[in-house]
């Protein structure tokens, strides 16, 4: 997804989904200096002297700044305006409030209303309420094209104010009309602003006619506009190569800036992303960091995602706290609401595959009754809730499973209560997995989806995609397949084997093993390894394939494999492990806990699995050879209650058993507990940032 050079954050800035699935980019049309007002035809009369403060004087009397001149109004009404200059837009708003009461009817205090309401609060229906108050009383007052003086720069504040609300409103056809206003009225270009909303209406030629046309222009901003669109045009019609080099292209100008360029880069490592360029990604969005935040972009969250995509649990944990201070820190906190969706799905993601999936269904239920604005994103609303309730089904049936789990252990009245919160909660997943069925029906979203990061496809993680397969069918995915295959254009290297590991997961759901089990080594022989999730997620196709057909040492190696990187995986997939059961002493308590976990769904006792010993003091998982893979401790019960031993015991297991290990081979960004490359749980990691999320004290 891209974002324009305005704003950015899914827009327009050229910034592949930070998602993982659809190149997303941002706009950067409004995020820097832009042409300054008309000035008046005839020389500005001097300033009057402003009087010194004295008692009872009112702070605004106080409160000059050079651009008043162009605004005029009354006193109040210029210091409002010097006061949005200062981006303090409660005074703002507080003396707009009163200039209104004063006369209802002023064009300037209009706008400032509408422009605090915007810029400082972000309630855009209500801007819009008063920025057509200010348009229609101006044409009341001064007509359509009124003569070059400070009443003419009003106009053309008001103007281009609508041009922005009108687009974070995912308004296109206005946002057109207005741009031709500002030209029609009062002889203003801002024609490459119009690159965006015509990207958004699906009108690609002329997008591209308007970015070509600003990236010839001498004037700068022109250009970085311009430039940007290219790249979100190119991106949009599935041009990868073309793409890429597009938003390299509009971010070599800010690679030596030091200063602005945080939406370039940003949608320049988007787009390395698209391509397969791992390294590349991650260098353009670092550098993205130490640059001024810029509108919507925020190129910690893309770095959570990249992070989390290749395995690299201790980095994305740190680029999530990260993410939430970059938000804090933006100018232009309005803009929030285009991302605040998408924030809380990247820490969803990193909540899942940490094995919080309970906190994990919170976030996601946020962004599921309040999704994002589609203003400045290159993503429709329609992508975005598709990937929003494909995560809700996934959050919903893993905290169901994880309930009936816990029934087995647990006693019979607690037991039944779980087990209806659980069939609540797979109805829920459910309704989210029809709902995602419908949005992935429209005319080429599915196919798009299917396709290795192909923009108008469902945002979300591109290690979820098999998701889908699921949700609609392994009979319709194979087609859809077939039909992505036949349109990528991305090499074969790269494109085939995210098709064979699609078709490996359609074939499993479908019961054919063999071709199940044939295309997902096949898959894992040539994807990328740096894809360590979708690995994972391919390995426990093959598991599940290999142990059906009684290929037990495969499946035993390909089950490593994924309690090694991804082992919530066995529980989101709904997958019990193969295993061994044995007692480390003949206590009652160990006894108990024995039956408690032969009941669980989690495990499965064939008689050729992996070893798991079980002890009052920890739980110990072997490799067949004998060799111990995980120790699970168990925590200190009171002597005597055998029976809530047992249940300790069991609790312990099915909490740290799949949740990954953090490698302390890998080195933080900026740790979370202060030090560097710290290991540990990684449920255990995300604790402190998640306490922030959710607001608990």
């Amino acid at each position: 997804m891209i974002v324009p050079w305005m704003f950015a954050g899914r827009g327009l800035v050229l910034s592949l989904s930070l998602f993982g699935q659809a190149s997303t980019f941002d706009p950067v049309d409004g995020a820097r200096p832009q042409p300054a007002p008309l000035a008046p035809a005839k020389p500005a009369a001097e300033k009057t002297p402003q009087p010194s403060p004295g008692p009872g004087m009112p702070d605004y009397m106080t409160m000059d700044c050079d651009s008043a001149q162009f605004f005029g109004g009354t006193r109040m009404e210029q210091a409002a305006f010097c006061y949005s200059e200062l981006r303090r837009f409660v005074s703002t708003r507080t003396l707009a409030a009163e200039a209104l009461k004063l006369n209802p009817r002023s064009v300037q205090a209009n706008f400032l209303m509408g422009l605090a309401l915007h810029q400082g609060e972000g309630n855009l229906p209500k801007s819009l309420f008063y920025l057509e108050n200010a348009e229609r009383l101006f044409v009341e007052h001064f007509g359509e094209t009124p003569p070059r003086d400070v009443m003419s720069n009003i106009y053309h504040f008001v103007l281009r104010e609508l041009v922005f609300v009108h687009g974070e409103m995912d308004q296109h056809e206005e946002k057109i009309a207005y741009i031709d206003l500002l030209s029609a009225r009062l002889g203003l270009d801002y024609a490459p602003l119009k690159a965006w909303p015509l990207l958004k209406l699906k009108r690609f030629a002329e997008a591209r006619e308007i970015a070509e046309a600003a990236v010839k222009s001498e004037d700068e901003w022109y250009r970085a506009v311009g430039l940007t669109a290219l790249c979100a045009v190119e991106s949009e019609m599935r041009h990868r190569q073309a793409a890429y080099e597009a938003c390299i292209r509009a971010a070599e100008p800010v690679l030596n800036d030091g200063r602005y360029g945080a939406i370039e880069l940003s949608n320049a490592g988007a787009a390395a992303e698209e391509m397969y360029r791992f390294d590349e990604a991650e260098r353009f969005l670092l550098e993205a960091t130490r640059r001024i935040p810029e509108g919507s972009v925020n190129p910690w969250g893309r770095l959570t995602r990249l992070y989390l995509r290749e395995g690299r649990f201790a980095e994305s944990v740190a680029a999530w706290r990260e993410m939430r201070a970059y938000r804090q820190r933006r100018p232009s906190s309005y803009l929030d609401q285009q991302d605040q969706a998408e924030s809380e799905l990247t820490g969803a993601a990193v909540l899942i595959v940490a094995g919080r999936t309970h906190d994990a269904r919170t976030l996601v239920e946020r962004v599921v009754h309040r999704p994002d604005r589609q203003g400045t994103s290159s993503a429709t609303s329609e992508q975005n809730e598709a990937g929003a309730s494909v995560m809700s089904r996934l959050a919903s049936l893993e905290v169901a499973r994880s309930l009936e789990e816990e029934a087995t252990w647990s006693p019979f009245l607690e037991a039944a209560w779980l087990r209806v919160r659980a069939a609540g909660l797979r109805f829920s997943g459910w309704m989210a997995g029809r709902r995602a069925a419908d949005l992935l029906s429209e005319q080429g979203r599915l196919t798009a989806t299917l396709r290795p990061e192909c923009p108008g496809s469902m945002e979300g993680p591109s290690w979820l995609d098999g998701e889908v397969i699921e949700i609609v069918g392994p009979g319709v995915a194979l087609g859809a397949i077939r039909e992505a295959r036949a349109e990528e254009r991305l090499s074969a290297e790269l494109a085939e084997p995210v098709f064979l590991a699609l078709e490996a997961e359609a074939y499993l759901e479908m019961g054919d093993d063999v071709e199940a089990l044939e295309r997902a080594k096949r898959a894992l022989e040539h994807l990328v390894k740096a894809e360590v999730l979708t690995r994972a997620r391919v390995a426990l196709v093959a598991a599940n394939a290999a142990q059906t057909l009684g290929r037990y040492d495969e499946a035993l190696g390909f089950f490593e494999m994924v309690l090694r990187t991804d082992p919530g995986l066995l529980r989101r997939r709904g997958t019990s492990l193969p295993v061994r059961f044995s007692a480390l002493d003949d206590s009652e308590a160990v006894s108990n806990a024995l039956t408690y976990l032969k009941r669980s769904p989690l495990l499965r006792d064939d008689g050729w699995g992996f070893g798991l010993s079980i002890g009052r003091g920890a739980v110990i998982l072997s490799t067949p050879d004998g060799s111990e893979f995980l120790r699970i401790p168990v925590p200190p019960a009171e002597l005597g209650d055998a029976e809530a031993e047992g249940r300790r015991i069991a609790r312990a297991l099915h909490r740290d058993l799949l949740v990954p290990n953090v490698d302390i081979t890998q080195a933080d960004i900026r740790s979370l507990d202060g030090s560097m490359g710290s290991g540990g749980k990684a449920s255990v990691r995300v604790e402190s940032v998640l306490d922030e999320v959710l607001h608990r004290p």
